[in-house]
């Protein structure tokens, strides 16, 4: 653990065990995720596309899958016609 402060502009140095745990150097980005009252520091992904694939698996297998969904949407189609 390490102690930071702000400065007056609300700015801080990320101390070098920090920097170094996350991979960042000079010019880096992180994403800052805020959770109630706590906040992770994660580095911003290099591809946004991979980083975010797989997101939602859980909602999905919990409503059955792809194909329920598929099932249900086209079913709906039929009641209109």
């Amino acid at each position: 653990m390490t102690v930071v402060k702000l400065s007056r502009r609300n700015q801080m140095v990320l101390p070098k065990a920090a920097r170094e745990a996350l991979g960042v150097k000079p010019g880096g980005r992180l994403l800052v995720l805020i959770e109630g009252k706590s906040v992770r520091l994660i580095p911003e992904p290099e591809d946004w596309s991979e980083w975010i694939y797989g997101l939602g698996a859980e909602v999905w297998k919990s409503q059955g899958g792809g194909e329920a969904f598929l099932k249900g949407e086209r079913g709906s189609w039929e009641k209109q016609n």
